[in-house]
């Protein structure tokens, strides 16, 4: 398998690879036509991928047109407020496919969007065909390797759900390309070229394609050209063609390191904590290799290629001398892919996503072509190979199927036996276009893969799509018309939120996003979140804080929604937690009420708009103050009660200043926890070994209380600290399990068949990876149900570490309920303190008479421009103004026209001390590494011009000789 640098012409080539692209397309697309799917994915398409796109395409329209005269850097629309760069880079502005949307009409993105995933499926493919073509394979061998590369478990699902993961598709063959054009004494701007797309693209896929290079060389080095190099030239080339694309890529990267490392992604803990992964993992991944029609990526081990390329595995390693890299290439992934360590290491030291496994996909294709070339003249041993390969292999799938039951296997298994056969018919009988014939064969493969992927039927992955013309319905529908005539925040400084889990439009949709909705909602759902907003939520103890969506609704906790600004809230009737409103919101429009046909009340549907008059000013001037040392021992209550109470500094800012308190402003509730079995049970010592046992949280009244009233117009929340939970074994969960379905009675007669119950038990508990430290803590009140969870490891980026959280059972206008009912999710020992809190939200107390004083001393003339917020103010005493803008080390703040030291206030949120008296105040944001990444890029363009020239002058003076 010769690699020439040398491209070579082979006659309809890509109208070939076109034809087969458009016959598997047609499978895999045409699918979402016949059953009325559109192309978006209904979490990240509609939530991130589509509404950035729409917002890319309307700004650079307006910038190309004249409207406005630079594109903004300060979002005020996403979530809290957010920087547009560290977004837009990491999802579009260094994506070619993304500028395509300037030769339509901006409103036809929502097409344009859904055309660009095809075409970017089609340009992978173009890239690997490109590649191949430098090898001796015909056209026939070619297709079908592109075949393999494209139509696999990884692209079937991404190519759609996150479209610009197509992308290290398209860049990783022109890698290799590259490194192969210095190693064979060629040019460094091929890979000069290649770095700089990898870089401008997309940072994580380069660090990932930056590796895969990087291995890549060393291996080609070692069996290729180990003694055959000039050291000193090439390594001369490498350097140049990396250093200068560093350089010229620095005006994204700069600003994009400092934006990663400003996120909540920065405090990730490696590996989730695994050493190895758990034993459902093992057991799936040998027939993850084949199975196509799979989408249980488990740590994202996307695999799923066509039957085929099992049998170009074993043929790779039945010729170890003739392909030394393949075959370490290989082993290398197969130990990668045994440990999470090595799936941290290619996440950015994170969590163990084996996104790697892209860089997979390209050895596995040339080995395919590699095969299929050599399918006239394999040997008679060399089936015995693949017999007895397969039969070891059938054996394990048939073995771990046991467990998984995985009907997706079926088309994989049988085309094993298929491309055998195939393979088999080529040897012994001779046919006039073997590879035709091959093609053919996995050309049916992917295909079927492709529809079986697709379909609706048995939780196919267009169920995961949005309806043709949902999108656009949901946009214009989003709150049932409620939201139309309400203003965005910068134009009257206030937000919007839901009600917790409460907005399910159908099709499985999640609304975490608000764009391009004009409303400005409290959740955004991005991949790089402000880690100060995160380092907030967790300091609320929010037990919606996830790293990629860090508030949510804030647990519809009544102060941090009034803290925020938020003045209306949605939510849709006889939908979870629809009564759970924050105290003080008051329903102020409704759209029409939908009755049931059926006269079933509960069941009638309408969106309701509910509006408080208590809602902070976005800037807010405070003369209290408390600290860091001071709120160390606040209950998260405390805290989340002392942003009306005061303004949380540092201890420098603080000197001088009045210090807040929140003395008497919460109540603490006894309580007693009671089992359903009728045992009062200590919370540090609770031993559930019954899956239907749950315990009663039931309050104590006040001594003396004569009312029966208690606690009136008060938030409820349980505070959860030092949570400790210990699974049991899974021989123990299995027991305990099976004592449970003994011991149900005549209920249960039926069931009472123990060598059954023990393999559904063990079944389900492997499949589950127990014992695993997840569980679920579940809360039940007449207003709704409350959770905390410790996620699965194999949460991947959304793993987070649970110590504790603050349960926001919601607001009772009278007596707070009696009791409550906690339900622990799993088998084994929980371990928990827990604080009972009630504060105290009545028209007439303390909290009211603050939030009018913060509402008088609000930022008088609030403008909101471009990168830029001012108003005045004046201050009777030197005191803290605050906001609810989140904090950047890119803003700047003049007070009078002098420039002040901005201040991080309530730890997340910009703010400025301000002296007594009148005061003109200006905040601007400026990109943090802008300057420094636009002097690195000039230079890097300076030292790939001067190397252009000395390039020039080289080739002119060999032509001449």
């Amino acid at each position: 398998m010769h690699f020439s640098v040398k491209h070579h012409q082979i006659k309809h080539l890509y109208r070939d690879y076109t034809i087969v692209f458009l016959i598997v397309a047609v499978c895999m697309f045409g699918t979402y036509l016949l059953t009325g799917h559109s192309l978006i994915w209904r979490l990240d398409g509609a939530n991130q991928h589509l509404p950035l796109l729409e917002n890319f395409r309307q700004g650079l329209g307006d910038l190309l047109s004249g409207k406005i005269s630079s594109l903004p850097q300060w979002s005020y629309q996403m979530g809290l407020g957010g920087d547009n760069f560290s977004v837009y880079s990491y999802y579009l502005i260094g994506d070619i496919f993304a500028y395509l949307t300037l030769l339509f009409p901006a409103a036809k993105v929502v097409v344009v969007y859904q055309w660009l995933i095809v075409l970017r499926l089609y340009c992978a493919g173009l890239s690997f065909v490109f590649l191949a073509s430098h090898f001796d394979f015909t056209k026939n061998v070619i297709n079908t390797g592109a075949l393999v590369y494209l139509f696999n478990a990884f692209l079937l699902y991404s190519a759609e759900a996150q479209p610009f993961f197509t992308t290290p598709f398209i860049i990783f063959p022109f890698l290799v390309l590259g490194i192969e054009k210095i190693l064979q004494k060629g040019s460094p701007w091929p890979l000069t070229g290649a770095f700089i797309w990898m870089l401008v693209s997309n940072y994580y896929f380069a660090f990932v394609l930056g590796l895969g290079a990087i291995i890549y060389l060393v291996l080609r080095v070692s069996f290729y050209y180990l003694h055959d190099l000039n050291y000193l030239k090439t390594l001369g080339k490498l350097a140049f063609a990396t250093l200068t694309s560093i350089l010229v890529s620095s005006f994204m990267l700069v600003p994009e390191i400092f934006a990663v490392m400003n996120s909540t992604r920065a405090a990730g803990n490696f590996a989730n904590g695994l050493k190895i992964y758990p034993l459902y993992y093992y057991l799936a991944l040998p027939s993850q290799f084949i199975n196509g029609g799979n989408r249980d990526f488990y740590f994202w081990s996307a695999l799923g290629y066509a039957s085929i390329a099992f049998f170009a595995v074993v043929f790779i390693f039945s010729r170890l001398k003739r392909f030394p890299l393949l075959s370490t290439t290989f082993i290398i992934s197969f130990v990668m892919l045994l440990f999470p360590v090595f799936g941290a290491i290619f996440n950015g030291g994170m969590a163990p996503s084996n996104r790697w496994t892209l860089l997979l996909c390209l050895p596995i294709s040339l080995a395919t072509c590699a095969l299929v070339q050599d399918s006239v003249k394999l040997s008679d041993r060399l089936f015995k190979y693949f017999s007895y390969a397969l039969l070891i292999y059938a054996v394990i799938i048939g073995i771990t199927y046991y467990f998984q039951s995985d009907e997706k296997l079926f088309v994989p298994f049988i085309f094993l036996f298929v491309s055998l056969a195939a393979l088999m018919i080529i040897h012994f009988k001779q046919l006039a276009h073997p590879h035709r014939f091959l093609m053919l064969i996995v050309l049916a493969n992917v295909s079927l893969n492709a529809i079986y992927y697709e379909a609706p039927y048995n939780g196919g992955y267009s169920n995961e799509m949005l309806p043709l013309g949902a999108y656009t319905n949901l946009n214009d529908n989003l709150y049932s018309g409620l939201d139309k005539k309400l203003a965005p925040v910068d134009q009257r400084g206030y937000r919007t939120s839901t009600t917790s889990n409460n907005f399910d439009l159908g099709a499985g949709y999640h609304l975490y996003n608000s764009l391009p909705n004009n409303s400005t909602s409290l959740t955004s759902y991005y991949s790089v979140q402000n880690k100060y907003i995160g380092q907030f939520a967790e300091e609320m103890k929010n037990i919606q804080y996830d790293a990629n969506v860090p508030l949510r609704q804030v647990d519809d906790r009544t102060i941090l929604n009034n803290f925020l600004g938020v003045r209306y809230i949605f939510n849709w009737l006889n939908q979870d937690n629809y009564q759970k409103v924050p105290a003080g919101y008051y329903l102020d429009k409704t759209s029409q009420l939908v009755t049931d046909p059926n006269g079933t009340g509960d069941k009638d549907q309408q969106a309701r708009r509910y509006k408080s008059d208590n809602a902070f000013p976005l800037f807010y001037w405070q003369g209290q103050v408390f600290t860091h040392k001071q709120q160390r021992k606040y209950t998260a209550s405390q805290k989340e009660r002392a942003l009306a109470s005061g303004v949380k500094v540092s201890e420098k800012a603080a000197r001088g200043l009045k210090r807040a308190t929140v003395k008497n402003e919460t109540n603490k509730i006894p309580y007693r926890l009671i089992s359903s079995r009728g045992n009062e049970v200590d919370p540090h010592h609770l031993e559930k070994k019954d899956s239907e046992e749950t315990y009663q949280i039931v309050l104590s009244r006040p001594v003396n209380e004569e009312s029966e009233d208690y606690y009136p117009d008060s938030e409820l929340h349980l505070e959860f600290t030092n949570i400790k939970y210990q699974p049991y074994s899974l021989d123990q969960q299995i027991k305990f399990e099976q004592l449970h379905q003994s011991s149900r009675g005549m209920t249960g007669l039926l069931s009472q068949n123990n060598q059954y119950n023990y393999y559904k038990y063990l079944r389900y508990h492997v499949l589950q990876g127990s014992p695993d430290t997840s569980f679920k803590l579940n809360v039940d009140s007449s207003l709704g149900t409350e959770t905390i969870e410790q996620p699965k490891q194999s949460a991947l980026s959304f793993y987070k570490d649970i110590k504790g959280g603050s349960m926001n059972v919601g607001h009772f206008n009278n007596s707070l309920p009696q009791s409550l009912t906690l339900t622990p999710s799993k088998l084994g020992d929980y371990s928990f303190d827990l604080k009972v809190v009630a504060t105290p939200l009545a028209k007439n107390s303390n909290y009211q008479k603050q939030v009018k004083q913060i509402q008088k001393d609000k930022l008088q003339d609030l403008k909101m421009s471009q990168d830029k917020i001012s108003g005045q103010i004046t201050t009777a005493n030197t005191g803290i103004l605050t906001s609810s803008v989140p904090y950047s080390k890119g803003w700047q703040v003049k007070v009078d026209g002098k420039k002040r030291p901005v201040l991080k206030t309530n730890t997340a949120f910009i703010g400025v001390r301000l002296p007594r008296g009148h005061h003109q105040v200006t905040f601007t944001y400026e990109l943090p590494g802008a300057k420094l990444g636009q002097k690195l890029s000039i230079t890097g363009l300076l030292a790939a011009l001067l190397g252009g020239i000395v390039s020039l002058i080289y080739y002119r003076r060999s032509r001449q000789k």
